[in-house]
């Protein structure tokens, strides 16, 4: 069986988006482009700190190698629909190609479908049974642009209790420095 590969080559949006209310969010990377020969929306589940570290790694990256970037503006629209997640990001990898002079990005399938066998490092795509991959290469603009919208983006969460740290809901928490007692903070 052939693995499933989402392959995009500078595509027009490259973005962590959300559904749902803070403390309910759904998070999901979509990219939207061309692959294979045809215009594509692709939607993928990540968790929010897998969003919030690919942020930092890109940001990181695009300084390490392009250091005067600026960051172009930032798209703010929501997610387009439908968003219908078509696998959960575990492993993901960023890395600079020289040749192209592009980074490619690639975000493989947290467990193989069929067999449910969790991987903890990248498949290659001749590996019989791989996971599904989705790979985009990226230009430095584009990992700064998906970096900040990303820090907005998981920023917009439940504020933080002003005594315990622990994110509030909209009807208060249960703060331990209170004992145990309800905080609207």
């Amino acid at each position: 069986m052939s693995r499933l590969v989402f392959e995009f080559l500078k595509p027009e949006r490259f973005l962590v988006g959300t559904v749902g209310v803070p403390g309910e969010r759904e998070f999901y990377l979509q990219v939207k482009g061309e692959s294979s020969g045809k215009r594509v929306l692709a939607s993928f589940a990540l968790e929010k700190a897998q969003a919030a570290a690919l942020a930092d790694r890109c940001r990181q990256m695009a300084r390490e190698v392009a250091p005067n970037l600026t960051i172009p503006l930032v798209d703010l629209a929501p997610l387009e629909t439908p968003i219908e997640s078509e696998f959960a990001l575990g492993v993901m990898s960023l890395s600079w190609t020289p040749q192209e002079e592009l980074f490619l990005f690639e975000g493989q399938s947290m467990a193989n479908p069929i067999t449910d066998e969790i991987y903890e490092e990248l498949i290659t795509d001749d590996v019989d049974g791989a996971p599904p991959i989705v790979r985009a290469r990226l230009t430095g603009e584009d990992l700064l642009t998906f970096a900040r919208r990303t820090d907005l983006v998981v920023s917009a969460g439940r504020q933080p209790c002003v005594f315990c740290g622990g994110p509030v809901n909209p009807g208060g928490h249960l703060c331990p420095r209170a004992n145990g007692f309800r905080r609207q903070s």
